[in-house]
C-alpha cells in the first residue's frame, strides 16, 4: 500500500530549507543559580523581556510583502527554530533566504547580547516541515547538533550550509567579493559562524555606530569572565566571545581610518572619528588563542556538480 492510499493529498510533506536552531548560552545554569539565591522572578522578568524582545524581532523579519509569511517559528522559551522553505534552490541555492536569515539572527543575538545573554545555534539545509504542533526533517536534526556539540557562543553553519555558501560564493568569483564576506566569519577551527556585530554597521557612514551595541557587548562579556573566573569551561567560552568582540573593534577602526587630505568627505571623517572609538570598547584579555578571520571559502562555480574542499579561494 503506497502513502497516497493512507493520507489524504494534502498531507503534510518535506521541503527543501535552511533551518536555524538557536539556545541562549548556559540557560539552564542561570535558572538554577538564579532559583537558588531566591531571585527566580527578578530573573523570570529580566529573562522574559529580553525574549520578548528578541522573538518580536524575529516574527517582524518572518512578515513577506504580501502579509504571507517568509519564513515560519517554533518556539520554546530559550529555544527557537525557524524553517525557511526555499522554492528556487535548483536555480539560487537560497541565497537571499539565507542572507535574510544572516540579517534576522544577527539583529537577535545583538538584542539578547545587550541584555546580558549570549546565543549559540546551527544552520543547516536540508528537508524540513513544520506546523503548530510538529517540526519535523534532517535540516533540524543536523542544525541541533551542530548547537549541542557545544562550544562557544556562536551561530555556525553545519556542512549543508556551507556548501550552499560555497555555490552563492560561486556566483560572485570569490568570497571578498560577495556580501557573505562581512555577515560571516571563520573560526580557527574552520567553522564558518555569523558575524552578528557586522549588523551594528549597516548605517555607516552617514548614521554613523551606535556605540550602545559595544559598550553593553563588552559589559554582557566582562560580566561572564568575572563571574565563571573559577569555572575554566564556562569561562573559555566567554573568553571565546571577547576575542570575537576585540576583532571587530580592532578592525573596523582599521578598515575607516580617518582621512586627512585636504579634499576628504566631511560625513566619512565624522563616521571614521567616530570608527577609531570602537578601540575604546576592547577588552583586556590575555589568551594565546587564535581570534576569527574573514572566510576563505572555496567558491563552487554555476554548473559546477564536483565537491572539492571548503578552503582556498584568495579574498
Amino acid at each position: 500500500m503506497n502513502s497516497s492510499e493512507v493520507y489524504p493529498v494534502n498531507s503534510p510533506k518535506l521541503v527543501p530549507s535552511f533551518v536555524c536552531f538557536v539556545d541562549i548560552l548556559g540557560f539552564t545554569q542561570l535558572c538554577k543559580e538564579a532559583l537558588k539565591s531566591g531571585n527566580g522572578d527578578i530573573f523570570l522578568n529580566r529573562i522574559r523581556f529580553a525574549l520578548n524582545q528578541a522573538y518580536e524581532r524575529v516574527r517582524e523579519k518572518s512578515k513577506g510583502w504580501e502579509g504571507n509569511d517568509r519564513f515560519s517559528i517554533k518556539i520554546f522559551t530559550d529555544n527557537a527554530v525557524v524553517g525557511y522553505p526555499l522554492p528556487n534552490f535548483e536555480i539560487d541555492y537560497g541565497e537571499g533566504e539565507l542572507g535574510h536569515i544572516f540579517s534576522t539572527f544577527s539583529e537577535f543575538q545583538i538584542g539578547l547580547a545587550m541584555e546580558g545573554f549570549l546565543v549559540r545555534g546551527g544552520i543547516a539545509y536540508g528537508t524540513h516541515y513544520m506546523d503548530d504542533d510538529i517540526v519535523f526533517g534532517d535540516a533540524l536534526l543536523e542544525a541541533i547538533a551542530q548547537d549541542k556539540a557545544g562550544g562557544p557562543p556562536r551561530i555556525s553553519l553545519t556542512p549543508s550550509a556551507v556548501e550552499a555558501l560555497q555555490h552563492h560564493i560561486g556566483f560572485y568569483g570569490k568570497s571578498g567579493w560577495s556580501p557573505h564576506y562581512q555577515d560571516l566569519l571563520e573560526d580557527y577551527d574552520g567553522t564558518i559562524f555569523l558575524n552578528y556585530l557586522e549588523h551594528a554597521f549597516v548605517a555607516f557612514p552617514e548614521g554613523g555606530i551606535p556605540l550602545d551595541v559595544f559598550a553593553d557587548h563588552e559589559d554582557t562579556i566582562v560580566t561572564g569572565l568575572e563571574k565563571y573566573k573559577g569555572v575554566p569551561d564556562i569561562r573559555a567560552k566567554y573568553e571565546w566571545a571577547a576575542r570575537y568582540h576585540n576583532f571587530i573593534c580592532r578592525e573596523f577602526p582599521e578598515k575607516n581610518p580617518v582621512p586627512t587630505g585636504p579634499d576628504a568627505d566631511e560625513v566619512h571623517s565624522v563616521a571614521a572619528l567616530q570608527a577609531q572609538k570602537l578601540l575604546e570598547y576592547k577588552i583586556d584579555i590575555e589568551s594565546l588563542a587564535a581570534s576569527p578571520s574573514r572566510i576563505k571559502l572555496k567558491p563552487i562555480s554555476p554548473g559546477d556538480t564536483t565537491k572539492e574542499g571548503v578552503s582556498g579561494d584568495a579574498t
